[in-house]
């Protein structure tokens, strides 16, 4: 399925019509992203239930909606793209998760009501180091720069999703 545009822009549409059947390789990753996905909420949920100190005192029932308000939001995108093989039909539903993504990594770099020397408090003491070295600075600033990049794709998302639908529109009334 190729098409052909003139321009940068143009470019920018063929490539994303043109990605928009993900291969089995990529979907095999939806699965493996769902896991993840899960097997991290259990943790932080986990965490958050034993009181490692992860989660400050400030760590409210906003800040408990705002992290895990996104969760089924990604699971759903995924299972969109693993059940219909194709990245559009997840487009609405993406531009919204990185929406509240983006608005409660903003949220968190302002309140950050977390204590990162308690990430790897529930990991076996061989592997906590993987955890241990991530001081609260570097994942500030990693809120800082995902909730802008993350507000950044609620609107580029939108617009991808128009385009590839107008493509695929044309070509069937052909």
């Amino acid at each position: 399925m190729e098409t052909e545009h003139r321009g940068w822009f143009g470019r920018q549409v063929s490539r994303w019509y043109n990605k928009d059947h993900e291969k089995p390789g990529e979907r095999a990753g939806e699965v493996f992203a769902i896991v993840a996905i899960s097997l991290l909420t259990l943790y932080f949920v986990s965490s958050q239930i034993d009181r490692t100190g992860f989660f400050t005192s400030s760590f409210g029932n906003l800040e408990t909606f705002l992290f895990y308000v996104p969760v089924p939001f990604g699971i759903a995108v995924c299972l969109i793209r693993l059940s219909t093989g194709r990245r559009n039909p997840a487009r609405p539903l993406d531009s919204i998760d990185a929406a509240i993504t983006g608005m409660a990594c903003l949220w968190f770099f302002v309140v950050f009501p977390f204590n990162f020397a308690h990430l790897g408090d529930l990991l076996p003491s061989q592997i906590q180091f993987l955890a241990d070295w991530i001081p609260n600075y570097l994942a500030r600033a990693v809120f800082l720069v995902g909730g802008f990049g993350s507000l950044f794709n609620a609107v580029y998302t939108p617009m991808i999703y128009l385009v590839v639908r107008a493509v695929y529109s044309r070509k069937a009334a052909l």
